[in-house]
């Protein structure tokens, strides 16, 4: 089994990198659904800003599992890399960047 404390930078980069994405994508996520909606002048800014809130974050918790196993299931197989952990750990991070 590998020491993987001298990895714990990687996990914390992979984290940092993670929630930045996820912050963009949402916000890019939004800007296409409420673009239109609040420059028509229907729906407020600040009332875009609530609903997305919600809506966001109810779909990363009820979609965020499938979409974790679809990625550990039907994209890469993770197995292959039962040995070499650290090196899945760099991969993963690496695409993230």
């Amino acid at each position: 089994m590998v020491d993987l404390q001298e990895y714990l930078w990687m996990v914390i980069l992979g984290f940092v990198i993670a929630f930045i994405l996820a912050f963009s994508v949402g916000a890019n996520d939004v800007a296409n659904s409420f673009g239109t909606a609040v420059g028509s002048g229907v729906v407020t800014l600040k009332q875009a800003c609530i609903l997305a809130s919600i809506f966001e974050t109810l779909g990363s918790m009820l979609l965020g599992a499938k979409v974790g196993e679809t990625i550990r299931k039907g994209i890469i197989d993770v197995n292959l890399y039962n040995e070499t952990v650290p090196v899945l750990m760099a991969g993963e991070v690496s695409a993230m960047v």
